[in-house]
């Protein structure tokens, strides 16, 4: 059985807090093994309603507005990541590969091969870096600029149809509080 605390319960096997808990171990890393490892009460299953599951409905949110974004970008030629990428290059010109991975959300290896389409489509172009002369950084072309400027309308629609009943401090309330399920969550990134 779960041990219940003031800040909430514990996950057995670790100091960490389920829920309330600002703080997190510095074995934190290993909470995925011992995951992996823990078995359901003798009493009985665990019970776990998807519906009230953040990790869930983030991604149920997610998937919706992806799948139907993604339907809106065929007649531009793109994909989510191209877009990504696109507009992470219009917002934040001349970034290097591992400052694009990062905005994107996008694996370093999957990243390569979406850039090197745009290059070849003429959306990007490869110079050096403000930061380090010998370092290349990527940049929109004036067409690539042309196409997201195109797009901008379309996504600011999306998201105004998404946050729909919500009041602007609520949006932001939003914004602030996925960052931080995001920061969050780079616990789970590291090795054990």
């Amino acid at each position: 059985m779960t041990k219940k605390t003031q800040g909430g319960p514990v996950v057995p096997g670790t100091k960490l807090r389920a829920v309330g808990e600002a703080r997190l171990p510095a074995n934190a890393g290993k909470l995925t093994g011992r995951l992996h490892a823990a078995k359901a009460p003798a009493g009985g299953a665990i019970d776990h309603d998807l519906e009230r599951a953040i990790p869930y409905l983030l991604a149920r949110a997610g998937a919706r507005m992806g799948q139907a974004f993604s339907k809106e970008l065929k007649p531009f030629q793109l994909n989510l990541t191209e877009w990504r990428v696109c507009v992470a290059l219009q917002h934040k010109p001349h970034q290097r590969l591992s400052e694009l991975a990062s905005h994107t959300s996008t694996e370093p290896s999957t990243l390569s091969r979406v850039i090197d389409g745009l290059l070849q489509r003429g959306l990007l172009v490869r110079d050096r870096s403000d930061e380090d002369a010998r370092a290349l950084a990527l940049n929109l072309t004036a067409q690539g600029r042309d196409l997201t400027q195109r797009i901008i309308p379309l996504a600011q629609l999306y998201e105004r149809v998404s946050l729909a009943g919500l009041t602007a401090a609520q949006a932001d309330a939003l914004r602030d509080m996925l960052r931080s399920i995001y920061d969050n969550l780079a616990v789970l990134d590291r090795e054990p």
